[in-house]
Parts: structure tokens; C-alpha cells; sequence
């Protein structure tokens, strides 16, 4: 893939579809601040838009009844689970709120309990999708050699040094007009393209199927 063609595959949004349908949702249920926060929280831990729903508009408590996507999974063993409900509190929008830049969100969000460096990344996304906050996006990648980002942005780069993928990261954040933490995502898509195991479109007809069974499902396929 050549970088024009990566800046067009993330302009068309299927990487970061579900994070942008968490956005549409809340306008949708017109939730105010504090359960828009909430359903982010409550997406990050399960990585699964119905299981979300149902946390926060059913008060579905249940771990049987949930669905818990990729290494989200974890969250279900050795008391990760009812400890992540109860951090859940109210401190942590406020002081999410009255950071400035990318960065300070980053470190503040990975000092919550389970949320290492792609579950902030996560939720930070879905967070600037709904509340659009009017940060300076100065958040840098740590290039850790094995994760799909940084594999998707050597492809891209066809370089393996530091300076080459900063370069490339203040490049696709103009070029794509997104923040940090999207193109993180789309960069992950890359990688997974690499490997045979992801296509354009993947990610909107995952989202479409898991929801399928969801009494919600009408109301996520409408939003689409």
C-alpha cells in the first residue's frame, strides 16, 4: 500500500468505524457527559458496541451475559472485571477534562487500572470522537517492534528508524486531518492487511454483524 493510498483508506473511516458509532449513539440517546463517559468506559472494557449498550442502558451487570472482544477478554479474570467498575468514578472525566494536550490525556487514562498503552489509545479515540476537545495533539508512539501500528507504519515508511516514523506520524496526522490515536487505528488495520487477515471494509461488517443479534441492532444499522 503507498501512503496515498493509506491517507484515502482512513478518510473513508472503516477502521475507526465502531469508535465514531460510540459518538453517534450518545447524540442519538442524547446522553449527557457523565453516561457518554460511561459508555466509552463501559466500550474499552469489552471492545463490543451491544455489550456497551446493555451496560450502560439496561444496567446489565452480568459477565455470562457480555461479550468481551479480542484481549479484552483478560478483563474477566483475576478480579479485573468488578475492580474496573468500581474505578469507574466520576474524578476521571473531571480530570480528563482539564488536560490540554493529547499527551497529559494519554498519561492520565493509562494510570487507570487495565488500561495499558492500546486501551487508553482506545478510549482516547472514542473520547474525541464524542466530546471534540480542544487539545494540542502532541501525544508521541513509543514504536514498540512488535505492535501492528508500528508494523503498519514501517510498510508504509519502509523504515525501521525513529526519526522515519515521527516524520511520518506528524505527516499522516495533516494529511488525514486526525488526531494521534485514529491513525494508530488505521495503522493496526495496515498491519493486519499485511497479514491477509483484514480488508477495506472489515471492520464496518464486523460491527454490523455482532450487532445483529442486539435489540439494538436497528437503531446501530441506522446510524451506519
Amino acid at each position: 500500500m503507498t501512503y496515498d493510498e493509506y491517507i484515502a483508506y482512513h478518510r473513508r473511516g472503516d477502521a475507526g468505524v465502531e469508535e465514531r458509532m460510540i459518538a453517534s449513539l450518545c447524540r442519538h440517546f442524547k446522553l449527557d457527559e457523565w453516561d457518554s463517559f460511561r459508555l466509552i468506559y463501559f466500550y474499552t472494557m469489552t471492545y463490543h458496541i451491544p455489550s456497551a449498550l446493555a451496560m450502560l442502558l439496561d444496567g446489565e451487570r452480568d459477565i455470562k451475559k457480555l461479550k468481551f472482544r479480542t484481549d479484552r477478554r483478560y478483563v474477566r479474570c483475576n478480579g479485573a472485571y468488578p475492580r474496573l467498575l468500581k474505578e469507574l468514578t466520576k474524578d476521571k472525566q473531571d480530570r480528563l477534562k482539564a488536560v490540554t494536550n493529547t499527551q497529559n490525556a494519554y498519561n492520565e487514562v493509562k494510570s487507570w487500572f487495565f488500561f495499558g498503552r492500546y486501551a487508553a489509545y482506545l478510549f482516547l479515540e472514542v473520547y474525541c470522537n464524542v466530546f471534540k476537545p480542544d487539545w494540542v495533539d502532541n501525544v508521541t508512539y513509543g514504536w514498540e517492534p512488535d505492535e501492528n501500528y508500528t508494523l503498519g507504519a514501517i510498510s508504509l515508511t519502509r523504515s525501521k528508524e525513529k526519526s522515519a516514523l515521527d516524520k511520518f506520524l506528524i505527516r499522516a496526522k495533516k494529511d488525514a486531518g486526525d488526531n494521534a490515536f485514529a491513525i494508530e487505528t488505521s495503522l493496526c488495520a495496515i498491519a493486519k492487511f499485511a497479514k491477509g487477515t483484514r480488508w477495506d471494509g472489515y471492520y464496518t461488517e464486523r460491527m454490523l454483524e455482532e450487532a445483529k443479534e442486539s435489540k439494538y441492532s436497528n437503531i446501530i444499522y441506522s446510524l451506519v
